[in-house]
């Protein structure tokens, strides 16, 4: 079976276009905007219930979207296509382990907080980028801005934290702080993914995370009561918005302006994310502000440099 290969990262464009900046405002809005419906979704469905039917409905809208493009999952039969046990541990990294920590840890969270603390993503893709991905090293520049990003994030889990680890808020803050470490890792892997087109990559993931996540999806399910409409309504959302079309958008600005040029959305999502948890009636006292703007500190320093600008 033949497919096109990713494209040549190395031959984007040097000034992104307006509509490049268009896609990146689309994306990270997308991303902002899925905590506040984690948080809504998630009071009255238990995450694995959750991450399952989001991971459901995402994948569904990509193999849709794959089928209008005329492409096709790689073959399972006679024998399975390597890149099925790629497409397993991206969807562990990336999708069922990380979606099920952030909502998890969002159960006793505001949205606006677990945005900030999802900003710690990029921050360790580059640290693990300097062991793992030859000519990607860890420069003065980026390992200031790492620890940057390190002290952004104790401002905000506070000394409390520390005084009182095992307590309820300070476990859900690490468990967000893991699921963005699996995001992290993910980037890494996904480095190394044999060549295969940007939206089969994300539909064979994101398959393979949902199959993952549902024997526990089902087991959590069998307990609950039914959900309003607004949480079955935030359910399909979230798969439709952050996790298909989301998915969507990220493989084509991938392909058209580089994973560099995707990196800018961590600089606004968190900023989306503190936006709509103030119109939902959240608050951030001065130390989140602080830590939010010591981490933004962080990833401007920390951020991969466009060869080409």
């Amino acid at each position: 079976m033949s497919h096109s290969p990713l494209p040549d990262l190395s031959q984007h464009k040097a000034q992104p276009s307006l509509f490049d900046w268009a896609r990146l405002m689309a994306v990270a809005v997308l991303w902002g905007t899925a905590f506040i419906l984690l948080k809504t979704a998630v009071t009255e469905i238990p995450p694995p219930t959750l991450v399952m039917g989001r991971l459901w409905i995402g994948t569904i809208a990509l193999l849709i979207w794959m089928a209008i493009r005329g492409h096709k999952l790689p073959a399972l039969t006679p024998q399975p296509d390597r890149r099925w046990y790629w497409f397993m541990i991206l969807g562990f990294t990336g999708g069922a382990a990380p979606f099920a920590l952030v909502s998890w840890g969002q159960q006793s969270l505001d949205s606006a907080l677990v945005g900030i603390l999802m900003a710690i993503m990029p921050l360790t893709t580059a640290a693990l980028a300097h062991v793992f991905v030859p000519g990607d090293s860890m420069t003065t520049r980026k390992f200031i801005g790492f620890l940057l990003g390190m002290f952004g994030v104790a401002l905000l889990m506070g000394p409390d934290a520390l005084r009182h680890l095992g307590g309820p808020q300070s476990v859900a803050q690490i468990a967000v702080v893991l699921g963005a470490v699996f995001y992290a890792i993910q980037a890494i892997i996904a480095r190394n993914l044999p060549q295969t087109r940007p939206s089969v990559a994300a539909a064979g993931l994101l398959l393979c995370a949902a199959i993952m996540i549902t024997p526990f999806g089902i087991v959590a399910a069998l307990d609950m009561a039914m959900p309003s409409t607004k949480a079955l309504l935030s359910v399909f959302a979230l798969g439709l918005g952050a996790t298909g079309l989301g998915g969507i958008v990220m493989m084509a600005i991938i392909r058209d302006s580089g994973p560099s040029f995707l990196s800018l959305s961590n600089y606004i999502m968190p900023l989306v994310a503190v936006f709509v948890g103030i119109l939902a009636g959240e608050t951030l006292e001065f130390r989140l502000w602080l830590g939010f703007a010591v981490i933004l500190a962080g990833l401007v320093l920390a951020r991969p440099k466009n060869r080409n600008s």
